[in-house]
């Protein structure tokens, strides 16, 4: 029993924790993204195609837009503080669009979701990947990734059996997968709140030595 627990001791809780964030966040999204197109057709109908490509783009440019400058304000605040804010409200910023995706009834609609979404992500991806760099065990990088990617595809695997056969009973359980999608990117804000509460992370000390 004493192995096991000196086991579980060694766990670097912080990735943990970020992993669980993006199982939440990144791993639903990737499962709700290929339902997206489908899903837009049956809202708008014709040029769905052509609206969700806009829709794309305008997703990519408000992240474009905000990423550098999002990088160079957490790393002029000392500490990790900042870092932990700002992802928590990036995964708010990323779940909140969802949940209003089932009344689109015009283009503009899903651009405007689009461009919060697009704020939302460039907020979690800066913020999430300094924060995983800061934590990330020296000499066991390799395997700390490994297990982020395996627990990754394998939940998004998971979520992806779900919400297919969900959406598959019609229209208005397409909306319920929708919104349940926005509701668990919602939740995987509460992760970066324990490790606010984690006193002895890295990234706290690392941050502050930085700066």
């Amino acid at each position: 029993m004493s192995k096991l627990s000196k086991s579980i001791e060694k766990i670097n809780k912080i990735v943990i924790y970020l992993t669980t964030s993006d199982v939440f966040s990144w791993g639903t999204y990737t499962v709700i993204n290929a339902f997206t197109g489908l899903y837009l057709s049956q809202k708008l109908d014709e040029n769905a195609i052509q609206f969700v490509a806009i829709g794309t783009s305008i997703y990519f440019f408000t992240r474009a837009i905000f990423q550098i400058p999002i990088g160079k304000l957490t790393d002029k605040l000392k500490g990790d503080k900042d870092e932990i804010l700002l992802l928590v409200l990036g995964l708010l910023l990323m779940g909140t669009p969802f949940l209003f995706y089932s009344q689109i009834s015009a283009p503009i609609h899903y651009f405007v979701l689009q461009s919060v979404f697009g704020l939302g992500t460039a907020l979690n991806i800066t913020t999430w990947r300094k924060l995983f760099t800061l934590n990330i065990d020296e000499g066991r990088e390799g395997t700390q990734y490994a297990v982020y990617e395996t627990i990754m595809s394998a939940l998004t695997g998971v979520l992806g059996i779900i919400g297919g056969t969900i959406a598959s009973l019609g229209e208005p359980y397409f909306d319920k997968v929708i919104a349940g999608a926005g509701v668990l990117i919602l939740l995987s804000s509460i992760w970066p709140i324990f490790i606010y509460n984690h006193k002895d992370r890295k990234s706290k000390v690392e941050d502050e030595q930085r700066n």
